[in-house]
């Protein structure tokens, strides 16, 4: 039950990250802040636990205020697409002329 009081900022991390950013991308927030809690737990330096804290808090906020701008942007047309539609309108105008 210890650790998983410990870990649950790296479920919310990853939860919060994959909302905004992906799947993908939450599951590798979510084991690096879980990893970091973990250095955090058994390596006796001091404020390692509270800068590691921070940093999650920080990621967790930019996340939150950030990222519905970068889903925005991530999510228009690809340059793979304008490719394709390039490409699909030569077939149709050679298709046409023959």
């Amino acid at each position: 039950m210890c650790y998983v009081v410990h870990m649950l900022p790296a479920l919310i991390v990853g939860a919060l990250t994959a909302w905004y950013l992906g799947l993908r991308a939450g599951i590798i927030a979510a084991v690096v802040t879980a990893l970091a809690l973990l250095v955090a737990m058994f390596v006796p330096i001091p404020g390692i636990t509270l800068a590691i804290y921070a940093l999650v808090i920080a990621w967790s906020a930019a996340v939150y205020f950030l990222g519905a701008k970068i889903t925005q942007r991530a999510t228009g047309p690809s340059p793979l697409s304008g490719v394709m539609g390039q490409a699909a309108s030569w077939i149709r105008k050679l298709k046409k002329h023959s």
